[in-house]
């Protein structure tokens, strides 16, 4: 049986953890009180990072062999030193080892040289030779392959947005050969629907570990074509792996290159992916969703917006109870 392995997100290479003999797995939202993480979190932690704190405090997780944050978001830094400060105080129980994926997203020559000699270092950590890296990424690149079909039927308006995310969800949470296998049988039965007449919506903002907002857009007439979003359209990226020369080279390439995070700079480099869709998926309208306790993504919001507006882009921003003006909205796009 393979060793479980627990990740925050999506920029802990998952390959080396998979080269490594862990099955790696994304830790999520879960219902129930966080007494751990009111006692020692202020209120701007989000919801999901409360949880893993509390339930790796706790030892509700003590099932986990291993927990690998890594430093690509400014929650997540402080998640790895809060269950360190923790774990010092003795205030949990059963907590499994924490590991920091040291990853920078700054585009500078630095950065690249610090985050490949971090990437070597945690295979050296982990244990993984080279050829299980090179098997690990063929079945990382096979599950790619299978969440490019499921966005490429999206695209062509054949597959409902919340029914994508919930498929793509799997990628994070299975073995990835697994996933690749499942998805294939299952887009070949799937019930596809078309969406001519829908609008077309992408959802920027942050990062949802459910469909929610996708089955409200649904729900007043509206099709999300596309999410700026590691759990949603950005899952795969751009390219797979590279399966020639140095895996270490390749795997850290890809996430440092190829990833999603709020830490990306410059801002040319994180708006990139953003634009190009919304030109490329023929987007009618942008929902940006910022909840009341987001401090990240909304300082960026006024720079999306102008750039929309510079382009006749309809957008809205929601908070957290957003079921009329996102009927609203759809229905001004409906209306053309």
């Amino acid at each position: 049986m393979a060793l479980l392995a627990g990740i925050s997100s999506n920029t802990v290479p998952w390959e080396v953890l998979r080269g490594a003999g862990y099955a790696p797995c994304i830790l999520d939202d879960e219902p129930g009180p966080t007494p751990l993480a009111d006692r020692f979190m202020e209120d701007v932690f989000d919801r999901r990072i409360r949880v893993i704190f509390d339930r790796l405090c706790s030892g509700a997780w003590k099932h986990l062999d291993v927990v690998v944050i890594p430093r690509t978001s400014e929650q997540e830094h402080k998640l790895y030193l809060y269950l360190r400060e923790a774990s010092r105080r003795g205030c949990s129980q059963g907590m499994p080892r924490v590991y920091l994926y040291n990853l920078l997203h700054t585009r500078s020559s630095e950065s690249y040289d610090y985050g490949l000699e971090r990437t070597r270092q945690m295979v050296q950590d982990f244990d993984a030779s080279e050829n299980n890296l090179w098997a690990a990424i063929e079945e990382s690149n096979r599950a790619r392959t299978a969440v490019r079909e499921i966005l490429q039927l999206r695209r062509a308006g054949r597959m409902e947005g919340s029914a994508a995310v919930d498929l793509i969800k799997r990628f994070y949470t299975t073995n990835r050969d697994q996933f690749a296998d499942s998805v294939r049988t299952e887009l070949q039965t799937a019930r596809l629907s078309g969406a001519d007449s829908c609008p077309r919506i992408l959802i920027k903002g942050v990062s949802q570990d459910d469909p929610a907002l996708h089955r409200l857009v649904e729900q007043f007439g509206g099709y999300v074509v596309a999410e700026d979003d590691w759990r949603g359209s950005r899952a795969a990226g751009e390219a797979d792996i590279c399966t020639e020369g140095d895996p270490v080279v390749a795997i850290f390439e890809k996430y440092f290159y190829d990833a999603v995070s709020p830490r990306i700079h410059p801002s040319e480099e994180a708006d990139a992916w953003f634009r190009s869709q919304v030109t490329r998926s023929r987007i009618e309208g942008v929902l940006f969703y910022v909840p009341q306790e987001d401090d990240v993504v909304g300082w960026d919001y006024p720079r999306h917006l102008a750039w929309l507006q510079s382009r006749g882009v309809p957008s809205l921003l929601i908070r957290n109870n957003a079921a009329p003006e996102v009927a609203g909205f759809v229905e001004r796009l409906r209306r053309g």
